[in-house]
């Protein structure tokens, strides 16, 4: 398969305002609806190199994904390393993610379809 530029796309239009309120109670932290919805834009504010990272990672599984085998994404959060991948992986190569916080899944939901029934 040839090989495609990675071109990662960060749904940022939700800017994170999670913690700017200064009054409010801290807690743990966890994966809720709320963070779900800004996830990419708080995750590539925070962690340094994100994009350089999500770019490696996709060469890296273009390098080794094979035809008609499984890539897993453990802690998939928001599908975006998936969806990247999609365009330039074997349409016959699944995509199995691994989430386990119920409001990242729900938002992977909204943006993912599997190849095979685009309407789900």
């Amino acid at each position: 398969m040839a090989e495609s530029p990675v071109r990662l796309q960060l749904r940022t239009e939700l800017r994170d305002q999670v913690f700017a309120e200064r009054d409010q109670p801290i807690g743990d932290f966890a994966f809720n609806a709320k963070v779900a919805d800004v996830f990419d834009d708080m995750v590539s504010r925070s962690v340094p190199y994100y994009q350089e990272m999500q770019r490696m990672v996709c060469e890296l599984a273009q390098d080794f994904a094979r035809p008609a085998t499984n890539l897993y994404d453990i802690g998939c959060s928001t599908a975006t390393t998936l969806l990247a991948l999609d365009r330039m992986i074997d349409p016959t190569v699944n995509f199995i993610g691994v989430e386990n916080a119920p409001d990242m899944l729900r938002h992977r939901k909204s943006r993912t379809q599997t190849r095979s029934d685009p309407s789900t």
